[in-house]
């Protein structure tokens, strides 16, 4: 079943610290690091959009190399994202 961004955080217990790859992405995931400035709590607004608020996220290669720390995900409501295991060298 398809999962946007705001819905693969509640799943996560309403947490952050999960990690994504868009289907247009191959050689990088992503860590969700933050919603609307909330690493843990429950969203504001109605699902599965929530109001759309930002997500921060930190870019890593496949191989766990940090890309970029910080940086506002590109559409995170929509249905382009699939969860992941982090990359072996952080586990």
């Amino acid at each position: 079943m398809s999962r946007n961004i705001y819905q693969m955080y509640q799943d996560n217990g309403d947490s952050a610290g999960f990690f994504v790859r868009r289907d247009s992405w191959s050689t990088v995931v992503a860590k969700v690091l933050s919603i609307d400035g909330m690493e843990t709590g429950t969203l504001a607004g109605q699902p599965p959009y929530h109001g759309n608020p930002p997500v921060l996220m930190a870019v890593y290669s496949n191989d766990g190399t940090i890309q970029k720390e910080s940086e506002v995900m590109s559409c995170p409501g929509t249905y382009a994202y699939t969860q992941v295991d982090p990359p072996p060298a952080l586990k």
